[in-house]
């Protein structure tokens, strides 16, 4: 779903959001290939000032279709 909202292949990105700890793997999808589900952690909600995860804005706030 990364994918599609951006365009381009985001495996780098995803590693380095992994490998910063600001998301984790919380399993995969039962969906053809099944694709690795993740979830932004509470060290994201820190670094960013955010309380919870509705605090983001949604896609169509920021002109993501």
């Amino acid at each position: 779903k990364i994918e599609k909202i951006r365009g381009v292949s985001c495996s780098g990105v995803l590693f380095n959001l992994l490998k910063h700890k600001f998301v984790k793997i919380i399993g995969r999808k039962k969906a053809p290939g099944n694709p690795l589900l993740y979830k932004v952690t509470d060290f994201f909600l820190i670094h960013f000032g955010l309380k919870k995860i509705s605090d983001l804005p949604k896609l169509s706030e920021i002109g993501i279709q």
